[in-house]
């Protein structure tokens, strides 16, 4: 297997979300204070209730006070922090890669681009010369090995218990990263508010309601459909579209599930697919005979959700945080009711 970015994009999108959690850890408890750094422009909400307990996979974690310098090392973490008013000093994501964690969503928040610190091999050393007094580590894939070095440089909020590697799922993850930063409340309403979001964008396009849909993707020559549990699939149900259970059988649990060349026509049934590959290859995509001759290609029924280049509506899915899929839901939705009318005159990829 190649080691490059888009082969470490790939696996992210479709095998190390669908891993088990391994193991059971046991509890601690921390409240590390780190040298004190050079002083930044504060980033923590006035209406904070500290000190501030949280427990997670690992044990519990003790914030003292408003943390001033937040790193978040989980994909995603970071959406949640400036969600609740505070804003990161580093970010992870995919280095010597296109990938950037820096998104229409989010990026206003940044008044200069932050460092962008490895995602998948964490830099203990980089990450300590930053002085931060407050990591996240949530929606990751942490081991209790990096756990315990990662809470003896500051105090470190691990994935929630009962949930898989990179997978949690909004409310847990946004209350969970709310919670750390004093502000449980307001991290509840944020999720309930999105969820109203989406209920209004139910009654406002009853178009979508009940139209079948699924998240289908290329990759080489390998095709895949990702199950009810990946957040793009999960996304597409908020807006109260089916997954048909052929489809969803496939994947059951999983993120994902390899989609053989016999069974691509599972996809031809469908009011709307949406595909995805690397930018670069879409015309391949399009070309490839399987999909060419598919009902769902003929009429105009499926949505390009790419993976690089300027469109950020795979990730703005895939993400599924409580800013991306606002983002989305502005976004993603036109598209989705170009794509499901059948019209092939009214194309969604333009």
């Amino acid at each position: 297997m190649r080691t490059d970015g888009t082969m470490q994009r790939r696996h992210f999108l479709s095998t190390l979300v669908g891993l088990t959690v391994a193991g059971t850890a046991a509890a601690c408890s921390n409240t590390t204070s780190a040298t004190e750094p050079a002083a930044v422009s504060p980033t923590a909400s006035t209406d904070a209730t500290f000190p501030a307990t949280v427990k997670h996979r690992y044990g519990t974690t003790t914030v003292p006070q408003a943390p001033q310098r937040i790193v978040t090392l989980g994909q995603t973490d970071h959406d949640a922090v400036i969600a609740l008013g505070s804003t990161p000093i580093a970010l992870a994501g995919f280095v010597d890669s296109t990938y950037s964690p820096l998104r229409p969503w989010n990026e206003d928040a940044f008044t200069t681009e932050p460092p962008v610190l490895n995602m998948l091999e964490i830099e203990f050393e980089k990450l300590a010369a930053l002085g931060p007094d407050l990591i996240f580590a949530v929606m990751s894939g942490v081991t209790k090995g990096d756990y315990a070095k990662l809470s003896a440089i500051a105090p470190t909020v691990a994935q929630p218990v009962d949930y898989q590697d990179w997978a949690v799922p909004l409310r847990p993850h946004t209350e969970l990263i709310g919670a750390a930063l004093g502000r449980a409340e307001a991290a509840g309403t944020l999720v309930t508010d999105l969820e109203g979001a989406f209920a209004t964008a139910r009654q406002e396009n009853p178009a979508l309601v009940g139209k079948s849909a699924a998240c289908a993707e290329l990759w080489d020559a390998d095709f895949a459909v990702l199950g009810a549990s990946a957040p793009r699939t999960q996304f597409l149900l908020d807006l109260g579209m089916t997954l048909p259970a052929p489809l969803g059988d496939l994947a059951g649990k999983e993120y994902n599930a390899p989609l053989s060349s016999e069974r691509v026509d599972l996809l031809d049934s469908l009011d709307v697919v949406i595909w995805t590959t690397e930018h670069d290859a879409t015309k391949g995509l399009l070309d490839n005979k399987l999909v060419r001759n598919l009902r769902t290609t003929k009429e105009g029924r499926y949505v390009l959700a790419s993976n690089g280049g300027n469109d950020d509506l795979l990730y703005s899915m895939d993400w599924g945080s409580i800013l991306s899929h606002r983002w989305a839901l502005e976004n993603a939705v036109p598209r989705l009711l170009l794509a499901a009318d059948g019209d092939p005159a009214t194309n969604p990829n333009i």
